[in-house]
């Protein structure tokens, strides 16, 4: 039997969405599928089939993924599926292998995703690589005081133009950020979710646009109480007092008894402005990357403008066979560069471990004890270190 890969015709688009809900256990009613249909281009999917029946579904976008600060080319893998008849016969890794060679030709130098099968995911080149960790805190125990002269103005949620525009302030300090274009913003951010628009706020001070929040905010009543939750889709803030502005606008929610969630770093920079321990991680997914394109990847991300040095790094790889080899990266201010050489490397590990030692989500001396990198000297370890001097990676984005 011969098995193919191939694009998504119009025709099956809203099939394979019914396809890929009932894989997933998701609902799939009209409603719930009419709104997978609307948020997922027919040119993002990709299918394998043999013999005309279709076996698996790989929901992929193509959005850059912030690196050191820079803008890295790269491919996100939103959702990969294999009907529960065709299981256990290699589908998932087979279409994961056309995908990486199809998104390296198209110039994708990194790949990422959120793991619903880890080992999958790590046999096929990845790693992890940063974290989404939600947090919560009683919306009366946040600071409460406008700075002055800021303020927060509510806006429509159907123009992601200004919110980009600051987004792309804050951005610039992150790693592991994805780079989001307008359909991203009306999408996965400001979407009617079936119970109404979020609710937007422009945040401005003395001089000028600062920050902005999306909130989406419900309550549950029992026969006991009412819990209202003010669940943070988005925010962010370039400066502190853009951030103590946000903090105030959630802490506005106190009347209601409200408890407020958020997307954040770890650890979390805001538990710096709050008064107590009152902020608590609720939960954390590590996400994967992959390294897709060697040179591209290494070229495109940023690096600390005052570090100089190089290693040699032999990589097994039996998914994609342009990155197996022998690699050269140099990094010289703040720019970065990866060339193949012939000469038998020291240092040496398999493709999930370049896709760790690319992000910096572990110490590069973790990587070497338990063996994911193998003949790291205390040199390289500095080295890697200096290279991924500054916030882990991290992402605010589930996809």
């Amino acid at each position: 039997m011969t098995r193919r890969y191939r694009m998504a015709r119009p025709e099956e688009h809203r099939a394979l969405m019914v396809q890929d809900a009932q894989a997933f256990g998701d609902s799939t009613t009209s409603v719930s599928i009419d709104r997978s249909v609307a948020r997922t281009r027919v040119e993002e999917l990709r299918v394998l089939e043999e013999d005309g029946n279709r076996l698996g579904l790989l929901l992929a976008r193509g959005q850059p993924v912030r690196w050191g600060g820079r803008p890295v080319p790269a491919s996100q893998v939103s959702g990969l599926s294999v009907g529960a008849e065709h299981r256990g016969r290699g589908v998932a890794t087979e279409l994961l292998r056309a995908y990486l060679g199809e998104v390296h030709e198209r110039g994708a130098a990194i790949s990422t995703l959120f793991p619903a099968a880890v080992q999958l995911y790590r046999r096929a080149g990845y790693e992890y690589a940063g974290t989404l960790t939600l947090y919560e805190a009683a919306a009366r125990h946040l600071p409460v005081g406008w700075p002055d002269g800021w303020r927060a103005l509510p806006v429509p949620a159907d123009d992601p133009a200004p919110l980009q525009e600051r987004f792309a302030r804050v951005a610039a300090g992150r790693s592991g950020q994805v780079d989001r274009e307008a359909d991203w913003w009306r999408q996965f951010l400001l979407a009617d979710r079936g119970s109404g628009p979020p609710q937007v706020f422009l945040v401005d001070g003395p001089d000028g646009p600062d920050g902005w929040a999306i909130l989406a905010v419900s309550s549950d009543v029992s026969a006991s109480e009412v819990r209202t939750s003010v669940q943070v889709v988005d925010w962010g803030a370039a400066s502190e007092a853009g951030w103590r502005s946000l903090l105030t606008l959630a802490a506005g929610f106190s009347s209601l008894e409200a408890s407020v969630h958020w997307k954040g770093p770890d650890p979390e920079p805001l538990a710096l402005l709050v008064a107590e321990q009152d902020i608590r991680q609720l939960r954390q997914d590590r996400w994967m990357a992959r390294v897709v394109d060697v040179p591209g990847a290494y070229a495109a991300r940023g690096y600390p403008s005052g570090l100089r040095g190089r290693i040699t790094i032999g990589v097994s790889d039996d998914t994609c066979p342009w990155v197996d080899g022998t690699w050269t990266i140099e990094v010289d201010g703040g720019e970065g560069k990866a060339v193949r050489v012939g000469d038998d490397a020291e240092v040496t590990t398999t493709a999930a471990g370049l896709a760790a030692l690319f992000a910096g989500y572990h110490d590069p001396r973790d990587l070497a004890t338990l063996g994911v990198v193998r003949g790291l000297d205390q040199a390289g370890v500095d080295f890697l270190r200096a290279m991924h001097a500054g916030p882990k990676p991290w992402s605010p984005d589930y996809y």
